[in-house]
């Protein structure tokens, strides 16, 4: 092959592969396009979860939740809290066989539940946002499958409401109000109500002694740590025998 044809060759060659190149290339811009999309429902999910009441609340357009809650007044700290009924580690978590259900769910399945149960309102559409957002910002908090807490021994003495009201009485209701109704601040609360008709319903799984003694004894209240807590196991079993003899909104799916 003469030297003007081997250049003839390799030009050509040159030129395919320039443009196969070219057919599979993306621009910056475009490849990173996706971040700022997915940044913002991580972000709008942890709105939904530490402003529920401004995004989904009842007094919104979109009253999907029946209370104005947020589902940190649960899941503490918009769910880091270790103590705090985190949701880091929970996408990891689901599917998973749900006692309350009789069977396997879904992650969405389980959030349904808490927009039913504890912010006493109704489900998210499928397909929504709303439902993007909570999936995309727990999906975000990466750490090790989230293990539920032991429910909490026995307490020494069956549990007392008229006990737990004193309880109530010189812990709680510097914060949640002696009326049990909360602290107002803007569309939510700085205190979330524990009973009364803006609180969660006696289908959630605060209204269930396993869930709210280990709760309130590792958590409030707020500010304490859990390996020294304020309240002794007695104490937060009789508070919690208070708090579920309070009226509150009763839930439909029973």
């Amino acid at each position: 092959m003469s030297l003007k044809s081997f250049s003839a060759v390799f030009l050509a060659l040159c030129c395919m592969v320039a443009a196969g190149t070219l057919a599979t290339y993306r621009p910056a811009a475009v490849a990173t396009a996706a971040a700022p999309a997915g940044d913002a429902l991580v972000d709008y999910g942890k709105k939904l979860v530490s402003q529920t009441f401004a995004e989904i609340g009842p007094d919104t357009g979109k009253p999907f939740a029946g209370n104005r809650l947020a589902c940190q007044s649960c899941h503490l700290d918009a769910g880091t809290k270790p103590s705090g009924m985190p949701l880091v580690g929970v996408a990891q978590a689901y599917p998973k066989f749900s006692a309350r259900s009789g069977r396997v769910i879904s992650l969405p399945e389980r959030i349904d539940e808490c927009m039913t149960r504890s912010m006493n309102g109704k489900a998210l559409p499928e397909g929504s946002r709303e439902m993007a957002a909570f999936l995309a910002y727990i999906g975000s908090l990466d750490g090790p499958s989230a293990v539920q807490a032991a429910p909490a021994p026995e307490p020494p003495t069956p549990a007392d409401a008229d006990r737990g009201s004193e309880v109530y009485g010189r812990t709680c209701a510097l914060c949640h109000q002696p009326h049990g109704l909360g602290l107002r601040a803007g569309m939510g609360y700085r205190f979330p109500p524990l009973w009364g008709p803006d609180s969660f319903n006696d289908g959630a799984g605060m209204d269930r002694f396993d869930r709210a003694v280990v709760f309130i004894e590792q958590n409030m209240p707020r500010g304490i740590d859990p390996a020294h807590p304020q309240l002794n196991l007695q104490e937060a079993w009789d508070v919690a025998a208070f708090l579920k003899s309070r009226p509150r909104p009763h839930y439909v799916g029973r």
